[in-house]
């Protein structure tokens, strides 16, 4: 805990530990798989929503095809949709054999640097001696639909697990990642940290451990996180991020939403009324996975991975929305009603 002094909490600190949060299920699903023969007619997951102007930018990792991963991206003009599949998907591409993407690539991060310059860290793998890594690496691209071009350095960091959440403080570039995969439990682990001078590098982790660990056991989210956003906004680090149980099963880790901050990036308190955004408000949802926010005051918007009790193997996209004050009206483009509290 940051303290202004040795008997009182920083104010900031009560604010965050003290700020409520109104659970709003979305419309859900927002996005599903593309019909049968389409590249990604099979399964589709969260990565990064950006706005650029008066566009909202909805990124996504698929498979279809008979391919591994690859990325794409879905447009709208309000925040809860509808939202357009782009006709150029998959905006960037596996790599040709023997490269170190040529498995998997998703973990879409965006950036925007300037009028035209936008930056995507992204993760992608490769095989070597039947063992999978996940490596991480940059692309650039002067519109949010591209075309992206991988960088010539890439990967940019090596064995560093998934892409969560890239912000810019002052000259530095920090990057949260979940890292190690498979660190606490299958395809779950605790949050890292890099930093780098340059959207390229060099990029260095950090030596001090995880930034965000899992749970005590028996706690909510003791089996560690999927790769969530981490945002930057007026000296505050603010984290909201699926959270697991311990289970070999993985339809059985009941994973929610849980909310952590920091003042320094490194050090993050998790809300005490954790989770804030539960699987069980949602019909026969049975995971909030791979977590990215976006804020529009009063409203954070939390779009995720929606796994189902009832149809174990399929996923689409799903969204949560956090009302932060009351009295709130929620107007959505894609419902009938206006929800109001």
């Amino acid at each position: 805990m940051t303290r202004a002094d040795h008997t009182r909490p920083e104010p900031r600190h009560m604010a965050l530990a003290s700020k409520q949060f109104i659970q709003i299920p979305g419309p859900n699903p927002i996005l599903v798989p593309g019909e049968k023969g389409c590249w990604d007619d099979d399964m589709i997951e969260a990565a990064d929503v950006f706005k650029d102007n008066d566009t909202y930018y909805l990124y996504y990792h698929a498979t279809g095809g008979g391919k591994g991963y690859r990325l794409g991206v879905a447009t709208a003009s309000h925040p809860l949709g509808p939202w357009t599949k782009y006709e150029g998907n998959p905006i960037v591409d596996i790599g040709q054999s023997g490269q170190w993407d040529d498995r998997q690539l998703g973990c879409a991060l965006i950036l925007k640097d300037g009028i035209d310059k936008y930056y995507m860290w992204y993760s992608g793998s490769s095989v070597r001696d039947d063992h999978q890594v996940w490596h991480v690496g940059l692309a650039t691209a002067a519109t949010p639909l591209g075309p992206w071009v991988k960088h010539e350095a890439n990967p940019i960091i090596e064995d560093f697990g998934y892409v969560g959440g890239v912000v810019k403080v002052g000259d530095e570039f920090r990057m949260y990642n979940e890292h190690p995969i498979g660190g606490t439990g299958r395809d779950y682990g605790p949050i890292a940290l890099a930093v780098a001078p340059t959207p390229a590098g060099p990029w260095k982790k950090h030596k001090g451990g995880p930034v965000l660990p899992p749970g005590e056991m028996g706690c909510w989210d003791d089996g560690g996180f999927s790769e969530a956003k981490v945002s930057y906004k007026d000296g505050v680090f603010h984290l909201f991020y699926g959270g697991a149980k311990l289970h070999p099963t993985r339809i059985c880790t009941k994973e929610s939403i849980g909310y952590a901050y920091s003042f320094d990036g490194v050090n993050f308190v998790k809300h005490p009324d954790n989770p804030i955004a539960v699987r069980e408000k949602s019909p026969d949802a049975a995971a909030f996975a791979e977590v990215h926010s976006y804020c529009e005051h009063p409203f954070v918007y939390l779009y995720h991975t929606l796994r189902y009790n009832s149809r174990e193997g399929d996923e689409d996209m799903g969204v949560q929305v956090l009302a932060t004050q009351r009295p709130f009206r929620l107007r959505a483009s894609t419902a009938p009603r206006q929800a109001s509290l």
